[in-house]
This record gives C-alpha cells, structure tokens and sequence, in this order.
C-alpha cells in the first residue's frame, strides 16, 4: 500500500510516517535523502543547492521505483510530499495510493518552525505560508 503524505512545512508529515510506518516499510523523505548525500549535518533543512539538486534527482527515481513495486504489496510504502502538482497526484491515484493530509492549520506550523533549528527562518515561513495561501 501506498500512502502520499502531504502539508505544509512543518505541519507534521515525518512525525505521521515515524508513528505510523512498520519495520521494513519504505520511507521516501527528501530531507532523509539530502542527509544521506552529504557528510553535512544538515538537520537544519538548509542543504547545499549541489545536494539539493542530487537529492531531488533521487527522489524522482525513488518515488518512481516505489510505485512500480508499491502497487499491490502487503509492505507499506510512505511518500513524504508537501503539495504534489496534478501530475503527480494522478501517477499516485493510479497506482492506487492513500493520500493523508497533515495540515494542523498556519499559525500551527509557524510556531512549530519558531522551534527547528533553522538557519533560514524566513525561507521556512514563506513556504508555510505559500502552501496556506492557495487553498
């Protein structure tokens, strides 16, 4: 089973997938990936544009495989992907995915970013408050 967890920046997604995936399942995180590609310790969220850049080019290819071998599979399968375009939306219904929204509402996730050990703080808000401005 596939599930596409999706919200804002700080709005819960890798705390969902940590109290909700099984051992074994798969996890596709792009700040699990990023971290993964670099000797950095990048748990700020403030990567390089080098590792940025590999780290996306992972993901596609990881998210690809996951759906290719996710649909059907009695394993879980966790996609962490703040706000998937149309296309994105439509691959994952089609490979018959969940999608779980985390979106606990603006001033939530602006207080949570108060708390993470950001460098850039006015990057992680205006992505707060883009993702809200849409909907």
């Amino acid at each position: 089973m596939i599930t596409v967890v999706t919200g804002p920046p700080c709005g819960g997604k890798t705390t969902y997938v940590r109290e909700n995936a099984n051992s074994g399942d798969v996890v596709i995180d792009m700040d699990r990936l990023a971290l993964a590609l670099t000797t950095e310790d990048v748990e700020d969220y403030d990567y390089s544009d080098s590792v940025r850049s590999v780290a996306i080019a992972a993901r596609k290819a990881a998210v690809k495989q996951a759906i290719i071998v996710g649909q059907g599979q009695r394993d879980g399968t966790w996609i962490i992907h703040t706000d998937p375009n149309v296309d994105d939306r439509y691959a994952y219904r089609v490979a018959g995915a969940k999608f779980v929204e985390c979106s606990p509402g603006l001033q939530v996730c602006l207080e949570r970013a108060k708390h993470r050990p950001l460098k850039n703080q006015k990057k992680i808000d205006k992505g707060i408050r883009d993702y809200y401005a849409i909907r």
